[in-house]
Parts: structure tokens; C-alpha cells; sequence
């Protein structure tokens, strides 16, 4: 991993539709923004945030997540998903995350706790 002294972020969005309701993903039987689809999209804000720091054979893996989903998004709003990196203790990242409508409401928020790996030693792992 790169050292770095600056404030790390990262964003992801997307735009509710049928392809990430509740009731497609199996989550539920609603037509509103699935909480796995809200957690996929702040993992994502994770990865881009640390994206930078990691050395071309690095990649990161989740380890932890505690996070709240707090308001429900209709189809057709945009959700803007935030990471902040808050804590590295050696090879574990740990983010702050919040997710939020084009209203700006928070719909969820928590933290996420990734780990940097080796692609090739962990897929060798993996794979046995």
C-alpha cells in the first residue's frame, strides 16, 4: 500500500429502477431501493476511495460492515453512496459511510471495514 497524508474519499452512484428494488433483489417484496443494493453501492464508494493507495498486485476485500438502512427511495432517485477512509491499522481500512437521495436525505450510513491483499496470494488461497 502507498503512503498517503491526505484525506481519502470516494463516491459511487446510481438511480433507483427495477433492476434494484427490494423485490427484484429478493430482499423484500417492495418496489423501493434494496438495502443489499445500498450496501453494494457504498462498498463501491469504498473501493474507489482506496483505489489510489493500493500497488498494482493489491486489491482490497470487505471484512466487516455495520450499517443502518434509515429511509426507503422510490424508483427514479438518485442515490450518492460516500466513504471516508477513518482508520488504517496496517493492511485494515475502516470507513465511515452514508448514503443519500437527490434530496439530500441520508438513507443510510454505518462503517465498513476492508482488508488490502495480494490478488495472486489470496486467489491461490482461494482456489486450494
Amino acid at each position: 500500500m502507498k503512503e498517503f497524508t491526505e484525506k481519502i474519499t470516494g463516491k459511487s452512484m446510481t438511480i433507483v429502477n427495477s433492476s434494484n428494488t427490494a423485490s427484484t433483489v429478493k430482499s423484500g417484496c417492495l418496489e423501493v431501493f434494496a438495502t443489499p443494493m445500498m450496501l453494494a453501492l457504498m462498498e463501491e464508494a469504498t473501493c474507489f476511495a482506496c483505489a489510489p493507495l493500493l500497488e498494482d498486485e493489491e486489491t482490497t476485500v470487505g471484512t466487516k460492515i455495520s450499517v443502518t438502512h434509515d429511509k426507503a427511495s422510490r424508483i427514479g432517485t438518485n442515490i450518492t453512496a460516500c466513504a471516508t477512509l477513518e482508520e488504517v491499522d496496517g493492511r485494515r481500512l475502516v470507513f465511515s459511510v452514508v448514503a443519500y437521495d437527490n434530496n439530500e436525505n441520508t438513507i443510510g450510513k454505518g462503517n465498513i471495514e476492508r482488508f488490502v491483499v495480494n490478488k495472486e496470494k489470496f486467489m491461490k488461497k482461494v482456489n486450494g
